[in-house]
C-alpha cells in the first residue's frame, strides 16, 4: 500500500496541492452566488457545508442578515444537495446574522456543536460568539439555540488573552472575537482559535481558548500560551507591511498541528489594492507558540495560496480555506473570486505525493 501523505512533507517537499474539483452549488448558475464563506465537517464519508445565506435586508439589521444552510456530498465534493436551513435568526443575540463558524460531532455524546458570529438586532454589542447544538445522527436539520447566548460577548475573551506585560495584543482595543475554529475535544474540554481585531491599530490576531461546556472559558493555565498565538510579528515574511493575521483552519497531524492562516495588510476589513494570502504553518501538537516566538514555521517564504484574478479594485478576493479530512485523504478549499466579486470559485485541493 502507498504511504498516506501528511501535510508534514510538505516541508520536505514530498507533496504539493494540487486543484482536483471546483465546488459549485446545484441551484448557481454561472455568475450568481446563493452562499458563500463555508466551512465543513466529515462523518461517516459524508461531507457536509455550511454556508451563511443572505435573507431579505431588513431595516432592524442594518449590516447582516444571515441564516446557516447545510448540503451534503456523498462523492467528495462532485454533487452536492441542495441547502436545508439549520439556524435561522433568533431573539437572543443573533437577531440579525449568523455565519462564519465551526462544527464538532461530539461522539460519545451523539452531539452536534456549532459555535459561530453572531449579530444582535441593530448591531447591539457589536460581533459575538452564539453556540447551538443539535442531538442526531446527522447534522442535516434543525440546531437548538443555547439559551446563554450570547456565549461570548464582544471583546470578553481577548481582554483577558491580551492582559499582561509583555503580550502582544492590547487589551483595551481587541475585539471582536470571531471566524472561531473547533480544534478538537480533549480531557474533556474544547480547544478552539479565534481572531480578534484591533480597529484603533488596524491590527489582527488569533488565539486559542478552552472551554468545557462553551459557556465556562479558559485563556490561560495547562495547554494555552496566554496571548495571541499570531498577528503582526509573524507574517511579515509572506506579505508586506502585514498587518496581521484573521480566520484559520485547523488540522491535527501525528506529529504537529497545521494551521492554514489568511494574512493581509491594510486590516482585517476588506478595502481595494490589498494583499491578502494563505499560509500554512505549524507547530509541535500540544503547543501553541506565542505571537512573535517565533514557535510557528512554514515550508517555505512564499504563500501557499493567492488569488488567480490579481485586481486592486477587488476586495476580499480570496477567502475562507478551510481543511476537509476524509480518511487518510486531506483536502483544502477556499473561495477564490473574479474581479468585481462577480464570479465565485471554490477551488478544492488535495494533497498529493510530489
Amino acid at each position: 500500500m502507498a504511504a498516506t501523505v501528511s501535510p508534514d512533507d510538505l516541508w520536505s517537499g514530498r507533496a504539493r496541492f494540487v486543484q482536483v474539483g471546483d465546488v459549485h452549488w446545484p441551484e448557481e448558475r454561472e455568475g450568481t452566488v446563493l452562499d458563500n464563506s463555508s466551512w465543513f465537517f466529515v462523518a461517516n464519508g459524508i461531507w457536509y457545508a455550511f454556508s451563511r445565506q443572505y435573507l431579505t435586508p431588513i431595516p432592524q439589521c442594518p449590516a447582516d442578515h444571515t441564516r446557516v444552510v447545510i448540503r451534503s456530498s456523498r462523492d467528495k465534493g462532485k454533487s452536492w444537495s441542495g441547502p436545508v436551513p439549520i439556524i435561522e435568526p433568533g431573539s437572543n443575540g443573533d437577531g440579525c446574522a449568523v455565519l462564519d463558524g465551526s462544527t464538532y460531532y461530539d461522539e460519545a455524546n451523539e452531539t452536534w456543536h456549532i459555535l459561530a458570529q453572531c449579530l444582535a438586532t441593530r448591531n447591539e454589542g457589536g460581533w459575538s460568539l452564539c453556540h447551538y447544538s443539535r442531538r442526531a445522527p446527522s447534522p442535516a436539520g434543525p440546531f437548538v439555540a443555547d439559551n446563554h447566548n450570547p456565549v461570548v460577548r464582544n471583546g470578553e475573551l481577548w481582554s483577558r488573552i491580551c492582559e499582561g506585560r509583555g503580550k502582544a495584543c492590547d487589551p483595551a482595543n481587541t475585539v471582536d472575537e470571531g471566524t472561531p475554529d473547533i480544534v478538537q475535544k480533549a480531557g474533556g474540554r474544547y480547544l478552539i482559535t479565534l481572531h480578534g481585531y484591533n480597529y484603533k491599530l488596524k491590527r489582527s490576531y488569533r488565539g486559542v481558548v478552552a472551554t468545557p461546556d462553551f459557556l465556562r472559558w479558559a485563556v490561560d493555565g495547562p495547554g494555552l500560551p496566554g496571548d495571541a498565538i499570531l498577528g503582526p510579528a509573524d507574517c511579515g515574511q509572506w506579505v508586506p507591511d502585514c498587518t496581521g493575521v484573521g480566520a484559520a483552519t485547523s488540522l491535527i497531524g501525528e506529529r504537529h498541528t497545521f494551521l492554514v492562516i489568511e494574512a493581509m495588510n491594510r486590516g482585517l476589513v476588506c478595502t481595494t489594492n490589498q494583499d491578502w494570502i494563505f499560509q500554512i504553518v505549524r507547530a509541535p501538537n500540544g503547543q501553541w507558540p506565542r505571537s512573535g516566538s517565533r514557535g510557528w514555521s512554514a515550508p517555505n517564504s512564499q504563500p501557499l495560496i493567492t488569488r488567480s484574478h490579481p485586481d486592486p479594485n477587488t476586495p476580499c478576493a480570496l477567502t475562507y480555506a478551510r481543511w476537509i479530512a476524509d480518511g487518510s485523504d486531506i483536502y483544502l478549499i477556499y473561495e477564490d473570486w473574479e474581479p468585481g466579486r462577480t464570479v465565485l470559485h471554490r477551488r478544492l485541493l488535495k494533497l498529493v505525493a510530489s
